[in-house]
């Protein structure tokens, strides 16, 4: 499963390169706003926590927007750069508190981290250290948050609920797709963060959680049967005659095949 899903998202990324691209340059501006804060508030602390928060903000709400839309690309659909707004607007309550908990998290890391270490001794560094791994922990689900708001529920309890359930059942896969959202931030700065950038890393996103459902409907049919046999490659085979037989020179020169 682990092998389609790098397949299918490498693939589905190169097919929609252009529009994703696009897509970027918002996520872009938002990274240029929180890297000039430094050079602009230099000597003004509050400051720059508002407008860390404000970006933080804007950060989510786009991110839910760029999420619904690649929820689109995945489905077969081939929805306009214009129906952003409106994919903003679907998905506002998610990404405000979304939002809200990440602008928590990080005042709470960046006063309390230093205040626990600065304590020193054993409970300052327990104290720290409890806070480095939740948020860790807290990472992981989130990597679940909008695929589930898009494509399982829309109540705000039932997309945090469902994204905290499906992290814990799929731990291995979880701790893969992060390090894999990791690595592909990393390789986006080769490219200025334009390929693939965080549209493509939310595709991703919207690409695991789709086909980590099969393994769900199968054990709803066969309540009998063991989670650790899931038929991946009876279970997926659909979906990897939409990908097909795809080759590199393929994608370069379609018109060589």
């Amino acid at each position: 499963m682990v092998g389609f899903f790098l397949k299918k998202a490498f693939f589905d990324g190169w097919d929609n390169l252009i529009s994703l691209a696009l897509l970027n340059l918002g996520f872009v501006l938002i990274l240029l706003g929180f890297l000039s804060l430094p050079m602009l508030f230099v000597q003004s602390p509050p400051a720059v926590m508002l407008i860390t928060i404000l970006l933080i903000y804007a950060l989510h709400f786009y991110a839910g927007g760029v999420s619904v839309y690649c929820m689109h690309l995945i489905n077969g659909r081939n929805p306009g750069m214009k129906q952003i707004l409106q994919f903003l607007g679907s998905v506002w309550k998610i990404s405000l508190i979304f939002g809200s908990i990440s602008a928590f998290q990080t005042i709470v890391l960046m006063v309390g981290f230093p205040f626990y270490l600065s304590m020193g001794g054993v409970i300052g560094l327990t104290a720290a250290s409890v806070l480095f791994w939740f948020s860790i922990f807290w990472w992981f689900v989130t990597l679940w948050i909008y695929p589930v708001r898009g494509q399982l529920d829309e109540t705000v309890k039932g997309v945090f609920k469902k994204s905290l359930f499906i992290s814990l059942d799929n731990i291995g896969f979880t701790i893969f797709l992060g390090l894999y959202t990791i690595i592909n931030f990393a390789l986006s700065a080769v490219t200025a963060f334009l390929i693939p950038g965080m549209s493509g890393i939310l595709l991703s996103h919207q690409i695991a959680l789709k086909l980590r459902m099969y393994k769900y409907e199968y054990l709803e049919q066969n309540p009998d049967r063991g989670r650790r046999s899931i038929p991946w490659d009876a279970l997926l085979l659909d979906e990897k005659e939409k990908v097909g037989e795809r080759t590199l020179k393929g994608m370069i020169f379609p018109w060589k095949e």
